[in-house]
C-alpha cells in the first residue's frame, strides 16, 4: 500500500514543467538590452552570462548558451520558491507590463492619425481630453494636408508629421 508521504513530492513532469519554466526565464533575461541586464541588479555570474550571450552568433552556440542559462536560473532558484527567482519574475513582469503599455499607446496614436487623416475632425476633442497641450488647429491642418496628399498619391508627410505630433504630445503627458 502507497503512504500519504508519498504524494508529497514532485512528479517528474512537473520537475520537468518547473526547469523548463526557468529555462525559458533564463532566455528571456538574454533577450533583454545590456541596460536592463544592468538594472536588474542580478548575480553577477548570471548577468555577466545574460551578456555574453549578445556575442553569440552560431546558431549551436547559442543553443548551448542558453542550456547554460538554464542551468544557471536552476542553481540561483535551488529550490522553485526562492526570493531571488520571485524578484527576478517580477522585475521581468513589469518590464513586460511597461512594454505592453507604451505598445499600447503606440496603437492610440496611430488609430488617432488614421482616423483623423479619414476625416473625423470630431475626434479632435477626444485627442485633446486625452493630450492636454493638443493644438488643435494645428493638428486639424496636417490632418487636412495628410488628406490632401493621400488623395494625390504622394508621399505621407503631413500624415507622419501628424503622428510625430501627436506622439510627442502623449509622451509629454
Amino acid at each position: 500500500m502507497i503512504e500519504a508521504e508519498d504524494y508529497d513530492r514532485k512528479s517528474k513532469s512537473q520537475l520537468k514543467r518547473e526547469m523548463h519554466e526557468l529555462q525559458a526565464l533564463g532566455e528571456a533575461l538574454c533577450a533583454l538590452s545590456p541596460e536592463k541586464i544592468a538594472s536588474l541588479g542580478l548575480a553577477p555570474k548570471l548577468a555577466e552570462a545574460a551578456l555574453f550571450s549578445k556575442t553569440l552568433t552560431a546558431h549551436e552556440a547559442r543553443r548551448r548558451h542558453m542550456q547554460y542559462m538554464g542551468r544557471l536560473v536552476r542553481e540561483l532558484a535551488g529550490d522553485a520558491d526562492s526570493e531571488e527567482i520571485a524578484a527576478l519574475r517580477r522585475a521581468m513582469d513589469d518590464l513586460d507590463h511597461r512594454k505592453r503599455g507604451a505598445d499600447n499607446a503606440f496603437h492610440q496614436v496611430e488609430d488617432w492619425r488614421d482616423r483623423l487623416v479619414a476625416g473625423e475632425f470630431a475626434l479632435v476633442e477626444e485627442i485633446a481630453a486625452a493630450l492636454p497641450g493638443l493644438d488643435r488647429q494645428h493638428a486639424l491642418t496636417l490632418a487636412r494636408n495628410a488628406a490632401r496628399e493621400a488623395a494625390k498619391a504622394k508621399p505621407p508627410k503631413s500624415s507622419r508629421a501628424l503622428f510625430r505630433y501627436l506622439k510627442s504630445l502623449d509622451e509629454q503627458g
